[in-house]
């Protein structure tokens, strides 16, 4: 069984290995005076190491032995499994390669079929589901849960990009503080990462948005964090949810939408209703995915097959940012076509309102840290992993 789960692994690596030659990195949001092809190139670097840590970590992980491995327990689990996505797009095709992963690296001793959203629970009672066994186990995001203090376990208006999210939760103490969060909200589940995507647009509008002073007095979807931020820049935000913001923009009711990434966008069709797009993605520069397991379901598992879902976990995060970015490298071009026939018009934010963005942002981090401790745990802990290894970050850079 070794050489089984050896060699089901080394396919998944392999898969791995061969979409990351192609990528391009992140643009980082924030006013920073460093060039973006430093920048680029210092996140290529990382990312890269990254990937290699990952994948040494797999083999070595699927290799195990022992006698409280399932090869000699002869234990069998079948899971059920729904994720947060729609089927047929990205993030569900996301979700489905991590059970895949899991079942092929179990040698088939784990089952788990992907359901898309809503087919069991509705998104925001996945928790809940998987905590009370209706669920065994889900993936998802944290800005999907009820706790406003949660969604930075996923994603930070101008805060940790994809690299910096790897590093926290594989090599610093983010996995801790999740494990943390979760005893205090629902002891009952058990929360690992298990996935990580690009960067979004900033816009989509139908009229010009090329600096701040544009926005002011504009009606523009906004959610959680980014919606604050949006209303102390002086927007006049408008929720909605995501998938009524193609009708909201074409019959006018917001002038300017944030709603996912290029790839995502393109397929939505955002480029028919608004003619003007503004990047960088200073909202999300990256989504961090969850998969959420019944404690109890856990604890029943192996250790050989615990670590089995581990590391699939934390492989997943690097192959979906690889897919992630290689999908939006091609519907980006689409747009980028679009502008060279005069059909769209593309702005890039300058610094200076990008500085002004996190300046606005940190005030607002600062006063939710007042007021809300479960919030200032992970910020502060994210913020110490960004400063120290961005001294380090910086040398490093060419």
């Amino acid at each position: 069984m070794y050489y089984n789960l050896a060699n089901e692994c080394d396919i998944k690596l392999a898969h791995l290995r061969g979409r990351i030659g192609t990528e391009q990195n992140t643009l980082r949001p924030g006013g920073h005076s460093k060039g973006e092809n430093d920048m680029k190139r210092t996140k290529k670097v990382i990312a890269l190491a990254l990937v290699l840590v990952m994948a040494a970590a797999l083999l070595s992980g699927c290799g195990e032995t022992g006698s409280a491995g399932a090869a000699a327990s002869g234990k069998t689990y079948n899971l059920v499994y729904q994720c947060a996505w729609g089927s047929g797009g990205g993030p569900y095709q996301y979700a489905s390669d991590l059970s895949e992963a899991i079942v092929n690296c179990s040698g088939g001793r784990v089952t788990m079929e992907c359901l898309a959203t809503n087919s069991i629970v509705p998104t925001t009672d996945m928790l809940q589901a998987v905590s009370n066994g209706t669920l065994d186990c889900a993936q998802t995001a944290a800005t999907n849960l009820s706790d406003d203090s949660l969604g930075i376990l996923s994603t930070l208006p101008v805060g940790m990009t994809f690299d910096e999210y790897m590093g926290w939760y594989v090599a610093g103490e983010g996995q801790q503080i999740l494990d943390e969060v979760m005893a205090e909200i629902d002891s009952n589940v058990v929360a690992f990462p298990c996935g990580v995507v690009d960067s979004e647009i900033l816009y989509h509008s139908t009229t010009p948005i090329t600096c701040l002073d544009d926005i002011k007095g504009l009606k523009i979807r906004g959610v959680s964090d980014w919606a604050n931020i949006e209303t102390r820049l002086g927007a006049s935000v408008v929720t909605m949810d995501g998938g009524d913001c193609y009708e909201a923009l074409s019959r006018g009711t917001i002038d300017a939408a944030e709603y996912s990434s290029p790839s995502a966008n393109w397929a939505a069709g955002f480029q028919e209703v608004a003619p003007y797009l503004t990047v960088p993605g200073v909202h999300q520069s990256c989504a961090v995915y969850l998969f959420l397991i019944n404690r109890g379901v856990w604890e029943s598992m192996d250790e050989q097959t615990q670590n089995i879902i581990k590391l699939a976990c934390t492989a997943m995060m690097a192959q979906n940012w690889a897919e992630d970015r290689v999908a939006n490298g091609q519907a980006w071009e689409q747009f980028k076509e679009l502008e060279a026939q005069g059909k769209l018009t593309i702005y890039r934010m300058p610094d200076e309102d990008i500085a002004k963005i996190q300046q606005v942002a940190d005030e607002y981090y600062a006063e939710k840290c007042q007021s809300n401790p479960l919030f200032a745990k992970i910020y502060e802990s994210q913020q110490a992993y960004i400063q120290s290894v961005g001294n380090w970050s910086e040398a490093a850079s060419y």
